[in-house]
């Protein structure tokens, strides 16, 4: 198969391969001259055209994978038949994934957890707990509280849950986390790392009028008297951003 090219926003699965490949080096993993056997390696949400698991499966690693959408894992599999790529992938949900306790080495979600409710989403995270064998490593993240504005994401129907459209897909489920929520959630792990991440949202900052700005003066939190605001409308572009929270995550 050829060398495989996630798509941009996959950056951060790049980091979680990297970060497993340099512990198995420290930890031994050629021994005598020769390579041991990667592991198994879950993606909770594996569907779409480019499956970063196919990323992991050409480090050697033994990719499973699980999504709630059979369109998506329609595009996943077409990819690996064009690939001549054996990856195993089934539809599940990662509230309740489909597997015995402690059946992988490493897990991982993607942009795909951030479309729970804040209670489904701590289901997710449990269960990635319960497959996930001793030592092994986990990578998730969340959407940021520290987003804005927020009504870009829709109306907000419980604390931090907005509904909105995207992509033609009818309304979909945002949920945002405080920096102390997100603590929590994964408060059963260690944290080997955290990092939060910031895109600016430029396309839809140029597309915002200078009457649209003044409206969300409000959603800004009375950081500025309204005039500054006003006199912002210029700099907008830094002002539109949207935060994410990766974690890297050892289970005891």
């Amino acid at each position: 198969m050829k060398n495989v090219v996630l798509r941009p926003n996959a950056i951060p699965v790049y980091g979680f391969l990297s970060v497993i490949t340099a512990r198995q080096s420290q930890g031994g993993a050629l021994r005598q001259g020769k390579a041991l056997p990667r592991g198994k390696v879950l993606d909770c949400g594996a569907g779409g055209p480019v499956p970063p698991l196919a990323l992991f499966h050409q480090h050697g690693f033994e990719g499973w994978g699980i999504d709630a959408s059979e369109a998506q894992l329609g595009r996943a599999k077409q990819f690996c038949e064009e690939q001549g790529i054996e990856l195993h992938l089934r539809k599940g949900d990662m509230r309740r994934i489909p597997f015995e306790d402690e059946t992988f080495d490493y897990v991982y979600e993607h942009y795909s957890m951030c479309h729970l409710s804040k209670q489904d989403t701590a289901l997710a995270v449990s269960e990635m707990y319960r497959v996930l064998k001793g030592d092994g490593l986990a990578f998730l993240g969340v959407i940021s509280y520290d987003s804005w504005p927020k009504s870009l994401f829709g109306e907000e129907r419980e604390p931090g849950e907005y509904w909105g459209e995207e992509g033609g897909q009818g309304l979909t489920l945002h949920a945002m986390f405080t920096d102390r929520e997100a603590d929590e959630l994964v408060s059963a792990w260690e944290v080997v790392s955290k990092e939060k991440q910031v895109t600016y949202l430029r396309e839809a900052a140029g597309e915002t009028t200078l009457e649209a700005w003044i409206e969300l003066y409000e959603e800004a939190g009375g950081r500025c008297s309204r005039e500054e605001w006003r006199a912002g409308y210029e700099s907008r572009r830094n002002a539109f951003q949207y935060a994410h929270l990766y974690h890297i995550l050892r289970k005891p």
